[in-house]
């Protein structure tokens, strides 16, 4: 201003200590050179924010400004949120990067958001020591390109602790627990453990789990679930080797092997979701996880929404026809159909449901979403009929049959309506 007046220094320290935090936190350390005023405005800032590792001169050089952030920081200050995104596209820097201390040390400093990310080129987690993250403040965690195992993936010493994301991490633990935790989302990671994970977390109401790699984790009962999203793809392990959805007996199969341990458990993962109302399961045709769960798992005594790709349709329908029956609230179903191997071998005693009459009375809609109308969509429909005929007692076979209809819009869509019934289906191309 003409004046020269300095109306930014006269601004509250509230207001500067909150436009400080938008800045990384190296800009905001330089504004002590402004003015007297603001020389240690920068050691309150609620929000510590650093990335790397462009623009430093090493990653010495790095490691100092974050070792000397934090350690200055005034004590008692607010940490809202403190977030390390650090990406290394050259040369990795081993074992000098802290990232164990800083995470701990941000903790120490009472923060309530923790972000901490490593992108590396090649791949390497950054391991973190074996002992439990302790805090009664931290509310949020995300951790990327980290390696944890036992101790540190008990967040029981994190009692506020409600919303971890986990990504490209490598999970070595034989338990994960959480009390308190709400919402939980773990993509891309490698569980490494001969023996599979167990994940304890009774208060979770949202779970992602979505393309990692290794043995599928052994999920606890969640009572609280609401919504669950699965994805397993061709990196998940438990497949077998010759086939089969069912054991195939071979010795040599490592997916087949140890899979069942009477003595521990029966259901590995769908018994977890058994809660959940929106539920989401996709699976590479190959994996025969889901399949060989069903035969243990109970109702679904929630479901509402279910999203279902091709694993269901190999051998024989039999898991859709499963959740068809129990799923006695399910009112919404969609269907992602496409082509199986044909070497897949099913199951000993399979459900063989489709001659079966039952009934799926709170069921609505349905959206079949597929390259063209073949006989497994037929299949699909027949059981589809099944189920609203004897779910619908005043509409008779007779009725039914001359009752559908199959519309036809182009190549778009197809729909099935019966008379009498609120129940509708969509066949859609893609």
């Amino acid at each position: 201003m003409a004046s020269g007046a300095d109306r930014i220094s006269d601004l509250p320290d509230d207001v500067i200590h909150h436009v400080l935090s938008l800045l990384p936190s190296r800009d905001a350390v330089r504004t002590c050179a402004l003015a007297r005023r603001w020389r240690d405005l920068w050691r309150s800032v609620p929000a510590v924010r650093v990335a790397g590792d462009r623009g430093w001169a090493s990653f010495d050089a790095l490691a100092r400004f974050v070792d000397s952030l934090l350690r200055l920081r005034r004590g008692g200050a607010a940490l809202d949120a403190c977030d390390f995104d650090l990406r290394f596209d050259g040369a990795f820097p081993g074992e000098e990067l802290q990232g164990d201390t800083w995470i701990r040390r941000a903790l120490r400093r009472q923060v309530r958001a923790l972000r901490f990310a490593v992108s590396t080129h090649p791949r390497v987690p950054i391991p973190l020591s074996d002992s439990p993250l302790v805090s009664h403040s931290l509310t949020t965690l995300e951790l990327r390109g980290v390696q944890g195992n036992d101790q540190v993936l008990d967040f029981s010493s994190c009692p506020s602790l409600v919303d971890l994301k986990m990504k490209d991490c490598y999970v070595g633990g034989l338990e994960m627990w959480s009390p308190s935790l709400k919402h939980l989302s773990i993509t891309y990671c490698v569980f490494y453990c001969d023996y599979r994970t167990r994940m304890d977390f009774p208060s979770l109401v949202t779970f992602k789990f979505n393309t990692n790699t290794g043995r599928t984790p052994l999920l606890e009962t969640m009572p609280s679930l609401a919504t669950a999203a699965v994805r397993l793809d061709h990196f998940c392990h438990d497949r077998c080797a010759n086939g089969w959805y069912d054991d195939c007996g071979d010795a040599g199969c490592k997916g087949c092997h140890d899979y069942y341990r009477p003595d521990e458990y029966d259901c590995v993962f769908l018994e977890g979701l058994t809660e959940a109302t929106d539920l989401t399961l996709l699976a590479y045709s190959k994996v025969y996880l889901f399949n060989r769960d069903l035969k243990w798992c109970s109702t679904f005594s929630k479901l509402k929404t279910l999203f279902l790709n091709a694993w269901f349709v190999a051998p024989d329908l039999s898991a859709l026809a499963w959740f068809l029956q129990h799923a006695p609230l399910l009112e919404r179903l969609f269907l992602r159909v496409s082509k199986v191997p044909k070497n897949l071998v099913g199951m000993d005693g399979s459900f063989n449901q489709l001659e079966q009459p039952f009934a799926a009375s709170h069921l609505q809609i349905v959206e079949i979403y597929c390259r063209e109308v073949d006989g497994i969509i037929l299949k699909i429909l027949k059981l589809l009929i099944l189920c609203v005929l004897v779910s619908t007692p005043r509409i008779n076979k007779t009725q039914a049959v001359h009752g559908h209809k199959y519309v036809f819009d182009g190549t778009d869509i197809v729909s099935l309506a019966l008379k009498g019934s609120q129940f509708s289906t969509y066949v859609m191309y893609h």
